[in-house]
């Protein structure tokens, strides 16, 4: 047990180097808001079922201090008011707002790809920002992005937006996304290697250049993939293009899901995918998490309670195991802090790996046995 929580200790020094390197980068490398006009930029916008978030949305992008665009919405067949709204919106705004009335979905294709790859074809701009309809934009979101784009010299751009976090379990779920900054991929990477793997997007804010796009494949090349924002980032990085990721929570907002069912099932749509679909990768992932990540906070408690109850001095393993806790609560103050988290994430971090390896598990499973995901009525696979 002594030897295991060295090594526990050693893994998370590293982690919170990692973490603190990767905020650092993130500070530094992203570039606030200043160019307003010169190209011309199409805004797109799948929404299905989206009553209750699209009308805020839209309004926010037809409220941008940038001065050449246009909004393009996707109407995805949905089954509530989402249309009724969007007609609305287009009376008051008819030459900004393109509204578009999606088409059956096409087999071969993914719910949320086959309805970017409609509003691409309609669009014109120069410039492609991709968003949700559950996103709220700041006035200079545009601006913001276009500016991190021209002054890296990128093609592409992303990065995470803020979070809303309401529930409780919302907070042990909606942060798992911020591990990719934190555990997963080095940052500095991204620029200075030509590597896809290297790349990362997040779909919820995607600008591209569009002839960088279309020379690319654009979403043809990854129409039957679920986790369509990661494969674009490659997609785009294996042809030699450049990608940047920065920090976005200045530029836009968001509240993904309502409560811990509702973020579970849409975290774990991507988790599988992200790996490849591949066993030999998710399944040394689960138990990793579980035997690096898991079991250190119960071993600490179970070490502490023992060393009470014996009443002699605390054991070098409870030391051990006690600041192996205190430093990944410190990583997840990092992150917290660099994404504007609540601060309330990093005392939940143990429920938060915990969480990891759970939905990571049930990830795995729904695609194993092709049971797939519900997600706005449609089956995911």
């Amino acid at each position: 047990m002594l030897y295991f929580s060295w090594v526990l200790a050693g893994i998370s020094v590293f982690f919170v180097l990692f973490a603190l390197t990767n905020a650092l980068w993130l500070f530094f490398y992203t570039k606030k808001a200043k160019i307003c006009e010169g190209f011309t930029v199409s805004v797109c916008v799948p929404a299905r079922n989206e009553e209750n978030n699209i009308e805020k949305c839209v309004r926010s992008l037809l409220n941008q201090t940038y001065v050449d665009y246009d909004v393009y919405v996707l109407d995805d067949n949905s089954t509530d008011r989402t249309y009724e709204i969007l007609q609305n919106l287009q009376k008051e705004y008819p030459e900004k707002l393109k509204l578009l009335k999606g088409k059956p979905l096409e087999k071969g294709w993914t719910g949320k790809i086959f309805a970017m790859n409609q509003l691409v074809s309609a669009a014109k701009g120069e410039y492609l920002l991709f968003t949700d309809a559950d996103t709220v934009h700041n006035p200079d979101s545009i601006s913001f992005v276009m500016t991190n784009l021209i002054a890296h010299n990128a093609d592409m751009a992303s990065g995470f937006i803020k979070q809303k976090l309401a529930t409780f379990g919302e907070k042990i779920t909606i942060p798992l996304m911020f591990m990719l900054t934190g555990f997963v991929l080095p940052l500095f990477l991204n620029r200075i290697t030509n590597l896809k793997s290297t790349a990362v997007a997040i779909g919820q804010y995607i600008m591209i250049k569009r002839s960088v796009f279309e020379a690319a494949g654009g979403y043809e090349a990854i129409k039957d993939l679920v986790s369509e924002d990661v494969y674009l980032a490659r997609l785009i990085k294996s042809y030699g293009y450049k990608t940047i990721f920065v920090n976005c929570y200045a530029a836009a907002t968001c509240r993904m899901y309502e409560g811990f069912r509702a973020s579970v099932n849409g975290i774990i749509k991507n988790i599988f995918s992200f790996f490849g679909n591949k066993t030999w990768i998710i399944i040394p992932v689960i138990l990793a998490v579980v035997i690096f990540f898991v079991l250190p906070f119960p071993l600490f408690i179970i070490n502490l309670v023992m060393d009470l109850v014996a009443g002699h001095a605390l054991s070098l393993t409870t030391y051990l195991l006690g600041i192996n806790n205190v430093l990944f609560f410190l990583v997840w103050f990092i992150i917290s802090l660099s994404q504007r988290l609540p601060l309330s994430v990093p005392f939940l971090y143990p429920m938060l790996f915990l969480n990891l390896a759970y939905t990571a598990a049930l990830s795995y499973y729904r695609t194993l046995t092709g049971e797939g995901y519900n997600w706005k009525g449609r089956v995911v696979h």
